[in-house]
């Protein structure tokens, strides 16, 4: 009897947190689509950010694995105005880079490639890279937040979901608004191939130097066989490197 009074009186309690809790939370929708779930707590004059986005492992396409997981990496390299000292001129550095490498894949992937001809594109590829490099303002998207205040800056992604989140002064709050909006509306693939060579070490560090995520990933993978769990979030090294 004592035990069940005791369940009741937790039972009790907990519902009645829960109803106080819901009271304070606050949903709307915007006209574009985003939709806000708002807690407030006045314990402290903070603001913390969550944004989850709807898109992960899972959606990608066959053959590009890891590319989620990628552009996680890409939103906090700045944006048009962000992290570039001249995006116009940027833009047309990473376009050529881009066709450098797309140039330097096909050779790669003949079925017998000219050794000379695959260094050479290599090598262009390297310069317009080294090119690239002359445009950029190095973590100024994260240097903003915290010349704010804002701390705990970081991102993952999932299968099905890839989040962003930090916190800042609620003094500052504003500031989120038009950070968060600036990356996802002009978005850059500024240093793509610096990052992707982050992700390969990622990979090489969570999963090919680590027994239990070998285990994890060829598990997965057989358990579903014919369905996106199956494929790792991270990317297989062949899809990154073709990316």
């Amino acid at each position: 009897l004592l035990i069940l009074a005791l369940v009741l009186s937790f039972s009790s309690a907990q519902a009645q947190y829960l109803e106080e809790f819901e009271e304070k939370v606050t949903e709307f929708t915007l006209d574009n689509g985003l939709h806000f779930i708002i807690i407030e707590r006045h314990d402290a004059p903070v603001a913390s950010f969550y944004t989850h986005v709807d898109v992960g492992g899972a959606d990608e396409p066959v053959g590009n694995t890891g590319i989620a997981h990628i552009f996680e990496h890409m939103a906090f390299k700045g944006t048009h105005y962000i992290g570039t000292t001249n995006w116009e001129e940027e833009k047309k550095v990473i376009d050529q880079m881009d066709e450098a490498y797309q140039e330097w894949l096909r050779e790669k992937y003949k079925s017998n490639p000219d050794s000379d001809l695959l260094q050479e594109k290599w090598n262009r590829f390297q310069e317009l890279q080294e090119e690239s490099k002359q445009y950029v303002v190095n973590n100024e998207f994260s240097q903003i937040i915290e010349q704010n205040g804002g701390t705990g800056l970081n991102a993952s992604t999932g299968a099905d979901l890839t989040n962003y989140f930090y916190s800042l002064p609620s003094n500052r709050a504003e500031l989120w608004f038009n950070l968060e909006a600036d990356r996802f509306k002009n978005p850059t693939y500024r240093e793509f191939y610096v990052e992707k060579e982050v992700v390969r070490e990622e990979r090489r560090m969570r999963t090919e130097s680590n027994p239990i995520g070998r285990l994890v990933e060829e598990f997965l993978a057989v358990a579903y066989t014919a369905h996106p769990y199956g494929r790792p979030v991270v990317g297989w090294d062949s899809d990154i490197t073709a990316t």
